[in-house]
């Protein structure tokens, strides 16, 4: 759900608490013009706890904090507590896929069937692209149930099983149609390039050298809620799966920030695996608000008279949103799920 500004203003303000790290100067009206929409936001749509930060070629310029971690136990949210990235994760593994094409591993255009011994058929001719780019002909969800409910420990084997005895969408290449399916088989992809697992690789090559040290996969984190008959009701999903590459990254504000840094600068990461990953792969059709708008590679991708930008929300409740043409990102992270017609984390960002 967008929120037009006159919206913004008009709703109530609620006053949280704010702390500000900054490499450059802000004033202090635009720090408390910011703050005021931001918590506007906040109340209208239910957040039980905000963590968010604004950089600038990936130094941080501003950082704030509201409300709660944990309600139960009025446990405030800081820059460090770690949130549940949902799909957040997907740009990541797309960012991990590009890595070892730079490094001659694969190709984008290798077929996942000379990789991956145990798929179907149907499946064999699908690339690591139509992967990346939600073009395979998956469905979404695909992780198995038992009595409508997941499982609480889910093994890569059950969920590829389960992934297996779902009918395709649509023939490899033919529709778009965004895919957790496809995400899991990245992974997958990943494991079969470098002989490890992918949390040990994702830590190995990236979490660690970039100084992410709260940074894992489905570990602790801020208690999730959904807002559900008019009040937050706790979402705690405890259920475990041995292969998350599509949304199971657990990480802080912190370390986001330092994500960010790594994206933004060329000492840390080769900018062309940077480069390739928000490239256009599907687009899709535009109104009068951008010139150009579509899937990338782990990231929606969309170009106005003036910028570029590439976001991506998780269903959690976070949203990260760069803008590749002046340098200025937003990373939001929130406790509190998606769901219809309520304002999404993307609103703030």
């Amino acid at each position: 759900m967008r929120l037009s500004w006159t919206e913004i203003i008009g709703l109530v303000f609620l006053s949280l608490s704010l702390s500000v790290s900054s490499d450059e100067f802000i004033s202090p009206q635009a720090e408390s013009a910011l703050d005021e929409q931001v918590t506007q936001i906040i109340k209208a749509a239910h957040f039980p706890g905000v963590a968010l930060a604004v950089t600038r070629n990936g130094k941080a310029i501003y950082k704030a904090s509201y409300g709660f971690a944990n309600l139960e136990h009025k446990i405030p949210v800081t820059p460090n507590t770690v949130f549940e990235l949902a799909s957040l994760t997907k740009q990541m593994t797309a960012l991990a896929i590009s890595a070892l094409v730079e490094d001659d591993k694969l190709s984008y255009d290798t077929p996942i069937g000379t990789l991956l011994s145990n798929i179907p058929k149907k499946w064999q001719g699908i690339t690591v692209n139509q992967l990346l780019a939600h073009m395979a002909g998956f469905e979404h969800h695909f992780e198995p149930k038992v009595n409508g409910s997941h499982l609480l420990e889910n093994t890569k084997q059950q969920m590829l099983e389960a992934a297996i005895a779902i009918p395709m969408r649509s023939k490899p290449g033919e529709d778009w149609y965004y895919s957790d399916l496809g995400y899991f088989l990245l992974g997958l992809v990943i494991e079969s390039v470098v002989k490890m697992d992918y949390a040990d690789f994702m830590h190995q090559r990236f979490f660690r050298p970039f100084g992410m040290s709260q940074t894992h996969l489905l570990d602790h984190r801020a208690q999730g809620y959904k807002w559900n008959n008019s009040e937050l009701e706790r979402n705690r999903r405890v259920w475990q799966f041995e292969l998350t590459p599509h949304f199971g990254v657990m990480s802080s504000l912190q370390d986001m920030i330092k994500w960010e840094n790594a994206l933004s600068n060329s000492d840390k990461l080769s900018q062309q695996v940077v480069a390739d990953v928000k490239e256009i792969q599907r687009p899709f059709s535009v109104g009068d608000t951008c010139e150009v708008w579509g899937y990338a590679r782990g990231w929606f991708s969309y170009k106005t008279k003036s910028a570029e930008y590439v976001n991506h929300g998780g269903y959690a409740g976070t949203a990260y949103l760069r803008n590749l043409t002046n340098g200025l990102s937003v990373i939001v992270l929130t406790n509190r799920e998606d769901a219809p017609n309520q304002v999404n984390p993307m609103a703030i960002a």
